[in-house]
């Protein structure tokens, strides 16, 4: 079993308040737990109006495969042109 573990940082130019942010990572997490099946939530920098970051999870069989699924998870998120993508973090754990 291969897990990927991933976290996106996002950056929001147009947000003024954190009722905006809360909308906008509603938006994210919603569209992409719908179309991936995938576990995802924030997961740091709550507190932060025009930040967030936001994790998940895949699990498969194929390394190759995980990471293909995490590079489209990215890619869609990027696609959705809610907030601009700063930073990503990605683990790949063999058990």
């Amino acid at each position: 079993m291969i897990v990927g573990v991933s976290s996106i940082e996002i950056f929001f130019p147009e947000n003024h308040s954190l009722k905006d942010k809360r909308q906008a990572i509603k938006r994210i997490v919603e569209k992409t737990r719908a179309k991936f099946n995938i576990s995802v939530m924030e997961v740091e920098q709550t507190n932060l109006w025009q930040r967030a970051s936001i994790g998940f999870s895949i699990i498969g069989v194929k390394k190759d495969h995980v990471s293909s699924a995490i590079e489209n998870v990215y890619k869609y998120i990027e696609s959705l042109y809610i907030g601009t993508i700063i930073d990503t973090r990605t683990e790949i754990i063999v058990m």
